[in-house]
């Protein structure tokens, strides 16, 4: 506070003008002064307000983060469930491959006995042909589908694999970052609630 010296008065001690423009003088600077403190912790508030509303983003963009992995997660276990099950497809392929050659001795059979028979059994030739022929091709599409139905299974099983192996990693990535974000939020926090202590003593 200024030193101030007020004139002496014959009478009375004072100047009372002197001393009524002193405490003027003093009101004035004591309101400016406390309009430019509570500009201050007025600004502090918008700025801890904004801060707490980032860190209430960041928390929640945290948990859509945890919520994505765990999606994934599951993804890969049905991936991986799903791969599983093909394990026994070769074992269904070779089983109907064996059927195939089971069938061909039959056929060869079907031959043997149409040369031994006369006009009636050019009608058996021709139906044990059309047997022999209907079940060499059915089999070989159910082989030739079986096969397709494997390629594309492991296809999309190797897609599906890489796919959340990358997503796994890319949310780990988050993951790790954002700590280091929460961790620079509350800094922010704990050097304004040092601000506002400092200023509340004051």
């Amino acid at each position: 506070m200024e030193s101030n010296t007020f004139k002496n008065v014959a009478f009375g001690g004072f100047d009372k003008q002197d001393v009524i423009s002193y405490i003027e003088k003093t009101s004035k600077e004591h309101t400016d002064a406390l309009e430019t403190l509570q500009k201050q912790y007025d600004a502090l508030q918008s700025e801890k307000q904004a801060l707490e509303q980032q860190l209430a983003a960041t928390t929640q963009q945290l948990d859509s983060v945890r919520s994505e992995a765990e999606t994934l997660r599951s993804d890969f276990s049905r991936a991986q469930a799903q791969a599983d099950s093909l394990k026994d497809l070769p074992s269904e392929v070779e089983r109907l491959s064996a059927e195939v050659q089971a069938l061909q001795p039959d056929a060869e059979a079907y031959r043997e006995f149409r040369t031994r028979i006369g006009d009636i059994e050019c009608e058996a030739r021709k139906r044990a042909a059309d047997l022999e022929n209907d079940t060499n091709a059915r089999l070989t599409r159910l082989v030739a589908d079986f096969r397709a139905k494997y390629q594309d299974l492991v296809t999309s099983f190797n897609a599906t694999s890489g796919y959340v192996t990358g997503e796994l990693r890319k949310v780990e990535v988050n993951l790790t970052q954002l700590p280091r974000a929460l961790d620079q939020v509350g800094t922010e926090l704990s050097e304004l609630e040092g601000a506002l202590n400092k200023q509340k003593s004051e």
